[in-house]
């Protein structure tokens, strides 16, 4: 057994186990029930040994050992090698809490924006759901300023597709650029013209922010389908 999944058995708690198959009721792996913080710590731990290198060939069984995966993928200094072992974990995700973790934690390969953003255009392209979150994620945490804001509101009218996990990140993305670029992303949420979910929800999403007035509030609600 691999000292990353030593150090996961060595924490797990049945009680957080169990509130954590409430809230994430899309993965198929099995849960030890380790701590989001625990599972940094242990990844930091086995970065720092060089243990993590071994650790991204196993086979994994437990959803903790893939979001401990996940994480040790941003220690691989490389370029070329660090989007290929990416692109090769993408797959295997089955989740939004191991999908927006992992797209939280490159940002160092994100100082890239270039290279990024042309692995983002293919994500968008994926048939897998969290593939195609995954890129949203990483528009919404990387992008939203005035170079590529305009770029993204094209690109996320584009997607078109029943998929529960990626609609609400659209409108998470869509949220966030309210409150960032509200004149850039104000004419979209006007012309009603996205699905009534997605239009929807980023206005909720939008309106439940400390960061927009409350008279702007007020107005977005008046835009609700």
């Amino acid at each position: 057994m691999h000292f990353i999944t030593e150090r996961l058995f060595a924490h797990t708690d049945n009680e957080y186990r169990i509130f954590s198959e409430k809230i994430i009721p899309d993965t198929h792996y099995k849960m030890l029930g380790v701590r989001v913080p625990v599972i940094r710590k242990i990844v930091k731990e086995a970065v720092n040994t060089g243990e993590f290198i071994s650790f991204l060939t196993e086979n994994h069984v437990y959803y903790e050992e893939y979001f401990a995966h996940g994480l040790c993928l941003s220690a691989i200094k490389d370029e070329t090698e660090f989007y290929k072992a990416l692109n090769a974990f993408l797959p295997f995700i089955d989740n939004w809490a191991i999908c927006d973790s992992v797209a939280a934690s490159v940002k160092k390969q994100a100082k890239n924006r270039e290279l990024l953003y042309k692995n983002v255009l293919t994500w968008l392209k994926s048939d897998k759901v969290y593939t195609v979150r995954f890129g949203i994620v990483c528009l919404m945490n990387y992008f939203i300023d005035d170079e590529y804001a305009d770029e993204i509101l094209k690109l996320i009218t584009r997607i078109k597709t029943d998929e529960y996990y990626i609609n609400m990140a659209i409108a998470w993305l869509l949220s966030v650029m309210l409150i960032k670029k509200y004149e850039k992303t104000l004419p979209l949420i006007e012309s009603k013209t996205l699905a009534p979910f997605i239009h929807n929800k980023t206005i909720d999403k939008a309106r439940d922010s400390f960061r927009i007035d409350e008279k702007t509030k007020i107005y977005l609600k008046s835009l609700k389908i």
